[in-house]
């Protein structure tokens, strides 16, 4: 609440009572499908387009309970559906 939903709203929709201020912030839900989990991580670490850098507000572990949290909010897939991209699977075979 205090970090994302000021402009991308409870429900991650952009339609936080800062989003019409700000400009151009972008629907959590829309865009979260099409991105791995690490991809969700290097923008609130990093930031994009107009969404700065989260790094210095909030730590490792806390950016990637936040990732948890949004794939929480994103709607279950049906049975043979495609699921939402994980890095996981990745790392744990690189290791």
């Amino acid at each position: 609440n205090i970090n994302c939903a000021i402009c991308h709203g409870d429900k991650a929709e952009a339609n936080g009572p800062l989003a019409p201020k700000v400009g151009g912030v972008k629907s959590i839900m829309a865009a979260a499908p099409g991105f791995s989990d690490g991809r969700i991580f290097h923008v609130i670490t990093y930031g994009q387009n107009n969404m700065g850098s989260y790094a210095s507000q909030l730590d490792r572990k806390q950016r990637w309970m936040i990732v948890q949290y949004i794939r929480t909010l994103q709607p279950k897939p049906e049975a043979g559906a495609a699921t939402p991209k994980s890095d996981t699977a990745t790392v744990a075979k690189a290791k």
